[in-house]
């Protein structure tokens, strides 16, 4: 486009300039000079135009490059989040399954044990039991438990004389007493 204004310039310079001259009128030689000048001046506003209008489609294309560029991230970057989603719900359902799984093996654990049976007791060969006093406990509680587990017939100053313990004697948790088995 640039050749074609140039090269219309050139001819339409050329030929104002050979008709003023052949004429010989000083008053045609000004006005074909100041065409020839506005013809000039035009050439290079085309040039100036066709130079932005390079800049701009060069501006367009690197545009073009770079949405193509971010689209190509944008894509990954769905398919990352997507992924990361998906392997975040079996990482929360392995996490939830095993949870699930310690809790029971903790409820299994402590299952209550039967509140009657005495808390504490081992037989001694001769003897009798050993019985751990408990928060609570009392001589004459405690016969009576070993009595309905063991068939015992233990009263509570058998126990007392049994562990040499004073009349009135406070029991402590934690203490051992030993029970006769006869």
């Amino acid at each position: 486009m640039r050749l074609l204004l140039s090269l219309g310039a050139f001819l339409c310079l050329a030929s104002l300039q050979l008709s003023p001259a052949q004429s010989g009128n000083p008053a045609a030689s000004e006005d074909a000079e100041m065409e020839r000048r506005k013809i000039l001046k035009a050439a290079d506003q085309v040039d100036r135009v066709d130079q932005q209008v390079d800049q701009i489609q060069s501006r367009v294309t690197s545009l073009e490059q770079l949405i193509t560029e971010l689209r190509q991230q944008s894509q990954s970057l769905k398919e990352s989040l997507a992924n990361a989603a998906a392997k975040s719900s079996e990482d929360r359902a392995a996490l939830l399954e095993e949870v699930s799984k310690m809790l029971a093996e903790r409820k299994e654990r402590e299952k209550p044990k039967p509140a009657d049976k005495p808390t504490a007791s081992k037989t001694t060969e001769k003897e009798g039991y050993e019985h751990v006093v408990a928060k609570g406990d009392t001589l004459s509680s405690i016969a009576q438990a070993y009595n309905s587990e063991y068939q015992l017939k233990l009263t509570a100053e058998s126990i007392r004389q049994a562990n040499q313990l004073p009349k009135g004697a406070p029991l402590k948790v934690g203490q051992k007493l030993l029970l006769p088995s006869k």
